[in-house]
């Protein structure tokens, strides 16, 4: 590999991870703006789940026509575009006159927001060598819990001084950073994914042939569950530790913030040790089991804010830091003709719909049997289920070759 094509590697993984570190901070604003929203609209917690839910329905619609966008135009013009008018939907929800505006900016936002997934994703996969293809992948996963924490910075101070609106006006921020991106990256080569221009149709029947069911299901399985309790919790929990534990909106902003930080711990952990200690399967059922654990603590354990933060830290660190290695294990048991098809199928796709189900379920059981039993019985369970379906999985040693078609 020559100089200048290191260079040209680590500008791409570095704006990568920056992009998607913004699009979560912008993303995560929404989550710190719900008791404000609700406040100020006089509405219950239930018509947050609808607007989560239908920003994930759009959002699963728009990754339909991802691939195609980012193979004709090329990675980097639709990733800066994508992150640019994301952030700009993001600003105009503090524009909002009524509930029906803002649900459609949130809507199309994290829509585009969404796009940036599968993008930097392709970008980090195909600019790193094999053995360091986990620990990269992990590295640009840490940019969810980075984006809540920077997200908190601007929250803590706006919305005690000025509201939720006001808030949602960092995200224009972005908009001349996107520019910046799309300048910086008008010379690097476009990116094609595997199987991405190839039928679906024969892709699928494949991944549903003897060699590959198993693997598909469980992988379906997994992400169904993983995605119901990752959606169904992280977007509530300011909200969570407002009315249960009695924190202002801003003081709930900067325990979320300050404990995704400390979370950030975990990603990189679960990268290091899936790539050069256990097995990435190994991995991902561990930190899934242990982040139920420290859930349980977390809302039935905590008693002071000091160990809101740690158990919350633990939380973010194992429950969201499993991310660290999950769709590497995908991308890895799937060989590159159906790839593409796999992760879209057998990852994406459940994933979305979990993310669609579950958000709209929870304040509504919340409503019922109240925020620690609700969260005890719906998350704690779908994050262990998602661990048990996991052994399903093919435990592949890290670092070995890709699967090749059989």
């Amino acid at each position: 590999m020559s100089q200048s094509t290191t260079k040209t590697n680590t500008k791409i993984l570095v704006i990568s991870f920056l992009a998607w570190t913004l699009t979560n901070m912008d993303q995560a604003f929404f989550g710190y703006a719900i008791p404000g929203i609700l406040k100020e609209f006089n509405l219950p917690l239930e018509a947050a789940g609808i607007i989560l839910t239908i920003s994930f329905v759009i959002a699963s619609i728009m990754l339909l026509f991802i691939g195609i966008a980012a193979d004709r135009f090329g990675r980097g013009p639709i990733l800066s575009l994508y992150l640019a008018v994301s952030a700009l939907l993001v600003g105009f929800q503090g524009l909002a006159g009524g509930i029906v505006m803002l649900t459609i900016f949130r809507a199309l936002g994290f829509g585009f927001s969404t796009g940036l997934s599968p993008i930097t994703s392709a970008y980090v996969v195909e600019n790193v060598k094999p053995k360091m293809r986990g620990m990269a992948m992990g590295v640009l996963q840490c940019g969810y819990p980075l984006g809540w924490f920077i997200a908190s910075l601007f929250a803590v101070p706006l919305l005690a001084d000025y509201g939720w609106r006001a808030m949602c006006f960092a995200a224009f921020l972005v908009v001349p950073l996107a520019g910046l991106f799309h300048w910086l990256l008008r010379d690097t080569p476009g990116i094609i994914l595997a199987g991405a221009n190839s039928p679906i149709k024969g892709k699928v029947r494949v991944l549903f042939s003897a060699p590959y069911r198993k693997s598909s299901l469980a992988s379906i399985a997994t992400y169904f569950a993983f995605g119901g309790a990752y959606a169904g919790s992280a977007f509530y929990f300011p909200t969570f530790f407002a009315e249960v534990r009695g924190y202002s909106q801003s003081d709930a902003a900067s325990l979320v913030g300050m404990s995704n930080f400390i979370g950030i711990g975990g990603y990189l952990l679960a990268a290091f040790v899936g790539e050069y200690l256990l097995t990435r399967r190994s991995v991902f059922i561990i930190w899934a089991l242990g982040g139920t654990i420290a859930l349980i603590g977390l809302l039935w354990f905590s008693e002071s804010r000091t160990a809101d933060t740690i158990w919350y830290g633990l939380t973010a660190a194992l429950f969201y830091g499993s991310l660290a290695v999950l769709p590497v294990l995908i991308a890895e048991i799937f060989p590159e003709e159906v790839r593409a098809s796999a992760l879209s199928v057998c990852a994406s796709a459940p994933l979305s719909l979990g993310f669609a189900v579950f958000p709209l379920i929870v304040p509504f059981v919340v409503g019922s049997v109240g925020w620690q039993m609700g969260f005890s019985i719906i998350i704690c369970p779908l994050l262990a289920l998602s661990a048990m379906t996991a052994f399903a999985l093919p435990n592949r040693r890290s670092g070995d070759d890709l699967a090749v078609m059989t």
